[in-house]
């Protein structure tokens, strides 16, 4: 990624500095908490299918930063059947204080969604939730990692009964394995 070059004129004087947009992305999970390596499954290039949605496309760049404590997944979604495209970003950690792993989701409609999850070594499956602002309706995402490069997700919203309003399911497959600068 290119420098961003940033210069500030105060009289007499001309201050400039450099910043690296791309100098915040590390290598791989810190191996301070052991419990982060469970989230480089989702790291890398990913391109999602979506059941029943075959004109939908969506695409997902997972990256390390911050010293390998936070995992930035960027992604993005096409239609080709009149949707709307979608956007947005994901901060993932394990929370060491209340030993849960944390999701932070950005959505570019300004939406902020925030996930408590939970990693199964035996299943190789992240469960995900939270309670939907202002409703008693819950969300829980499954993702399992039968392979290396691929990713199978099923996301329930249920209501306060818990009977299911609304469900999708797919797959993802990793096109590349190690990601160093998001585009």
């Amino acid at each position: 990624m290119k420098p961003v070059v940033l210069t500030v004129t105060i009289p007499a004087t001309v201050l400039s500095c450099q910043v690296n947009a791309g100098d915040d992305v590390a290598a791989g999970p810190s191996p301070e908490i052991p419990e982060l390596k469970a989230l480089n499954h989702y790291a890398g290039q990913w391109e999602d299918e979506i059941s029943g949605r075959p004109g939908v496309r969506r695409t997902e760049v997972g990256e390390w930063i911050l010293n390998g404590r936070f995992l930035r997944q960027s992604w993005s979604t096409q239609s080709s059947d009149g949707s709307p495209p979608a956007q947005g970003l994901t901060l993932m950690t394990f929370d060491v204080e209340t030993k849960v792993y944390r999701s932070w989701g950005f959505l570019a409609t300004g939406t902020v969604i925030e996930n408590s999850g939970t990693w199964d070594e035996t299943t190789q499956t992240f469960t995900w939730g939270h309670r939907l602002m202002d409703t008693t309706e819950t969300v829980t995402t499954k993702a399992s990692f039968p392979s290396e490069n691929s990713q199978a997700w099923y996301i329930v919203k249920t209501d306060e009964n818990h009977k299911i309003v609304r469900e999708v399911t797919g797959r993802s497959i990793r096109q590349s394995p190690t990601v160093l600068h998001a585009a």
